[in-house]
């Protein structure tokens, strides 16, 4: 099965560092997508292609987004925070500061959804909800621009260069238990490596499919 973000072909459990930088890419063309919905369709009646690209997006954002974060807390910070290497070491500010990040991006994320949700039930949303939503998704684009980048430039380099194989290999077991049938939440919009495809994608916007 080939399964592509984009012309670029999917990491597997094989490469969790790399999986997690797939995520990224998600995450980045989900949050486009609610953007630029809100952007366009604010001020007038939702189409059907519209009404789809923001329940696809919330739904990623509910049940498959939240998996990167245990990803990453669970299985990749812990390591890091074990590590006796010197460099990784310096680095434990910084996993502090995302785990902080992550805390605030839910309280965002929850925001969005019970605005979304609102608007896609009445078909419309008003004036003061919607800079309320414009509030939360500016704050989730400025949160998570410097947060991919900390962690892609910093965290994740580093991470793939001193944490040894067999910790690598056990973290792709770890986030493949959580995408299994049993660590699924609920049905909806998957991720790569879940057996679900990716369906949703706006105009102009970044494909984001599965082939199978």
């Amino acid at each position: 099965m080939t399964v592509q973000l984009g012309a670029k072909p999917l990491a597997d459990f094989s490469q969790p560092i790399e999986m997690m930088q797939d995520c990224h890419r998600r995450i980045e063309h989900f949050l486009g997508v609610l953007i630029k919905v809100t952007a366009q369709y604010g001020t007038r009646e939702l189409t059907e292609e519209a009404r789809q690209a923001l329940a696809a997006s919330l739904n990623y954002f509910a049940n498959f987004a939240p998996r990167h974060t245990e990803d990453e807390e669970q299985s990749l910070f812990p390591r890091m925070r074990a590590s006796q290497c010197a460099e990784v070491r310096e680095v434990m500010a910084e996993l502090d500061r995302l785990e902080r990040d992550h805390r605030q991006g839910e309280v965002h994320h929850a925001r969005v959804d019970q605005l979304v949700r609102q608007w896609l039930a009445s078909g419309s949303i008003e004036a003061r909800q919607r800079e309320y939503l414009q509030q939360a998704l500016d704050a989730l684009a400025s949160m998570y621009a410097a947060h991919i980048q900390q962690e892609e430039d910093h965290v994740f380099a580093l991470a793939s260069q001193q944490l040894a194989p067999g910790e690598l290999r056990d973290m792709g077991e770890e986030m493949k238990r959580r995408r299994s049938p049993h660590g699924l939440r609920r049905g909806g919009v998957g991720e790569a490596s879940d057996p679900l495809p990716i369906v949703a994608r706006d105009k102009g916007g970044p494909p984001c499919q599965s082939s199978m």
